[in-house]
């Protein structure tokens, strides 16, 4: 082809044909630059199908995040229910002045123990690295994202919240003592569960036989029974918070399905 082209120069330049020349020199770079244009945009349409094929392959990863996001949801809800229902039962006994055994107090104080909801997020990494994820077409779900990124956020500094008040509450409880016996039952309790380790009949009787004066860890002590109130009151907002932030995964997820039905 390239031959053809010079031969037809070469005979326009022998004739004197100077003119005609210019305009067929003219016309065949003309003809180069439209080769060049369409190969790139061949090239760029490859392009393009390939990344629309990894975006929606990402998609699916981040449908996965948001069904195990559910389920880590689901399962700290009903966590986090029955810790309520815990709470209460040490509050009922502060107010009507009970002694509970050492063993009620501790399955029951399970307040005290730090909890949090952490995003599952390899999906939504691989998808807020695309450029397709600003494009028009997508706004709308990226809004949804953005709702679910702020509601985690939301739980993120509820569960915050209360774990620092869990703390709180704990090192001014630690300063008198009065918590210094819940701690140490709580050693010998879990040495119960530690694998392979056989209990002595002796640790066994001093759990069975510990007491923990209720009076002055519970029913006397301003700390504790304002971490078991204030931890029910964030607690409820928290469970508040994961049934708002499943059902916006869930309309996300909708999200995610119409999007890739349509392509």
């Amino acid at each position: 082809m390239i031959k053809f082209f010079r031969k037809i120069r070469q005979k326009l330049l022998s004739e004197g044909k100077t003119g005609k020349y210019l305009k067929y020199a003219i016309g065949e770079i003309f003809l180069v630059i439209i080769g060049i244009l369409i190969a790139l945009q061949i090239n760029n349409w490859n392009s393009e199908r390939i990344d629309k094929k990894t975006f929606n392959s990402n998609l699916q990863f981040a449908i996965e995040d948001l069904e195990q996001d559910k389920t880590d949801l689901i399962r700290l809800t009903s966590e986090r229910k029955r810790i309520l229902d815990k709470a209460g039962l040490i509050l009922q006994a502060i107010k009507e002045q009970k002694q509970l055994s050492a063993n009620v107090i501790f399955e029951n104080s399970e307040i005290m123990i730090w909890k949090s909801f952490e995003m599952n997020s390899n999906g939504f990494e691989r998808i807020l690295s695309s450029n397709i994820y600003e494009s028009i077409e997508f706004q709308s779900i990226r809004e949804k994202i953005r709702k679910y990124q702020y509601s985690y956020q939301r739980i993120n500094g509820l569960e915050k919240k209360l774990n620092e008040s869990i703390e709180e509450m704990e090192i001014e409880m630690s300063k008198d003592g009065s918590i210094l016996e819940l701690y140490e039952y709580s050693d010998l309790a879990f040495s119960l569960s530690y694998k392979g380790k056989e209990i002595d009949a002796d640790t066994d009787q001093k759990i069975v036989n510990y007491f923990i004066d209720f009076n002055k860890s519970y029913i006397n002590n301003p700390p504790m029974i304002s971490l078991f109130q204030r931890g029910k009151l964030i607690t409820r907002a928290i469970i508040q918070q994961y049934n708002y932030h499943i059902d916006l995964g869930e309309d996300l997820k909708k999200g995610f399905d119409n999007y890739l039905n349509e392509q």
